[in-house]
């Protein structure tokens, strides 16, 4: 099971720096008086969301001592 716990924070890292990116894009180049702030803390929460509710679902998981 750690072999999937360290995929997961490696998906994590990967994740976040995309997500940068992303954020950074539609900050420096998106439509000015468009909804892209708005778009862009939508997008955090949501992804902080699933993060954390996943996160959580693995603490709580009885992990086997053996895989």
């Amino acid at each position: 099971m750690i072999i999937l716990l360290i995929s997961y924070l490696i998906f994590l890292v990967g994740f976040f720096a995309y997500s940068a990116a992303g954020i950074y894009h539609l900050w420096r180049f998106g439509y000015v008086g468009d909804l892209t702030k708005p778009a862009i803390l939508i997008y955090v929460f949501a992804s902080l969301a699933v993060i954390i509710l996943t996160l959580i679902g693995m603490i709580f998981r009885p992990w086997p001592a053996t895989l």
